[in-house]
């Protein structure tokens, strides 16, 4: 059984609700948020894009001011009545559907909220001193169940909050939910539940129980069946002769040539010089394909111990095309292609208190910044 409640939320006055939504300011380019923040004065990215700033304390003491100065000027509206939220997303012909609310952060802590991919302790305090200052969750973290239980009924979907387009042809519907009597039938059916899983969010839910482990965090619960799944496919830079590489990786490994790659295979292929090649298995491997690479690859072949941090690795988001990805690749690196790992099988790896390597999968929805947020007490 898992423990939703409704809340007050921060959010933008409808007039605006198409202007202040950004994607995570990680997501663009410098150059790109130079250019939304002299276009759009209500963006979000006013808000949290305070990178100029060096003291991380100033930068997020800088942020709740902004957030303040929103609200000054009425571009920003704290509701009065505490409710859940109905979100429903449609990109490239996918709706996603589900419920925005807070969960407890207790029920992460007792292993009702499940994880399948470890954290960094480093990222998780310095997302928990950004949530102590800011007192912002300006996005949701997403979870997902593995019960066959539909929440949301039509009788939810009759007066809409928000309807509108993003600059990306993303279309986001919203509906309040604030009448007691079905906010009560809402929460009676998630006590169905028996876990909830993160698909997507994992340090801010470490951080957000380190900030105040008897407290609440933000979340966009969909049923597993919502969900897209993609991979993160690597690409690694070469400081050596392209000959060099594959000298190394023939000798090492069985490799062939191939005219193109097979989506979603069990085996590794890799793209360099415009040309496929794939590692050819001797026997049945048990690992998940990302380990395979890690422990025959990426970390005896290149060096890379940890892939977060080491800066010649890139991670490049499963949803695009396969001409998108090549595309992306520099001259001077290689890619290795991942398949997706099914979100049943996350959820067993999860279930058996075990993890998925960093950046192993990519998740949608992505939920905008600044479009349903949540203040802390």
């Amino acid at each position: 059984m898992v423990k939703i409640s409704p809340f007050k939320a921060l959010r933008p006055n409808t007039e605006l609700v198409e202007k202040v939504p950004t994607r995570a300011y990680s997501n663009y380019s410098k150059s790109e948020i130079k250019e939304e923040k002299k276009k759009n004065k209500y963006s979000f990215l006013h808000i949290i894009n305070q990178q100029e700033v060096e003291s991380l304390k100033e930068r997020f003491k800088i942020i709740k001011n902004k957030i303040n100065d929103f609200k000054n000027q009425r571009i920003l509206k704290t509701e009065l009545d505490e409710s859940i939220y109905i979100y429903q997303q449609e990109k490239n012909q996918k709706k996603y559907t589900g419920i925005i609310c807070a969960v407890d952060l207790q029920d992460y802590q007792k292993g009702k909220i499940k994880i399948h991919e470890k954290t960094i302790s480093k990222r998780e305090l310095l997302f928990s001193k950004y949530l102590s200052i800011t007192k912002i969750h300006a996005e949701p973290v997403l979870l997902t169940y593995n019960e066959d239980i539909d929440i949301i009924h039509q009788n939810y979907l009759k007066e809409i909050l928000y309807d509108f387009r993003s600059k990306d042809n993303v279309r986001h519907q919203i509906w309040q939910i604030k009448d007691e009597e079905k906010i009560e039938e809402i929460t009676s059916m998630m006590k169905k539940i028996e876990n909830l899983y993160i698909a997507d969010g994992h340090h801010r839910m470490a951080s957000s129980f380190n900030n105040n482990n008897n407290g609440k965090c933000l979340a966009y619960i969909l049923p597993k069946k919502e969900l897209s799944i993609y991979p993160f496919h690597r690409a690694i830079k070469i400081d050596q002769n392209t000959k060099n590489i594959i000298k190394t990786l023939t000798e090492k490994l069985s490799i062939e040539k191939i005219e193109k790659p097979k989506i979603n295979s069990k085996q590794i292929q890799f793209f360099i010089k415009k040309q496929w090649f794939k590692v050819k298995e001797k026997e049945n491997n048990n690992d998940l394909l990302i380990t395979q690479l890690s422990k025959k690859i990426i970390q005896p072949i290149f060096g890379i111990i940890n892939e977060k941090k080491n800066e010649d690795i890139r991670f490049i988001p499963g949803d695009k095309t396969m001409e998108q990805v090549i595309e992306n690749i520099k001259k001077n690196e290689i890619l290795f292609l991942m398949n997706k790992i099914e979100m049943d099988t996350i959820i067993q790896i999860a279930d058996n208190n075990q993890t998925t390597p960093p950046k192993s999968t990519f998740i949608l929805p992505k939920v905008s910044s600044g479009l349903i947020m949540m203040e802390l007490k």
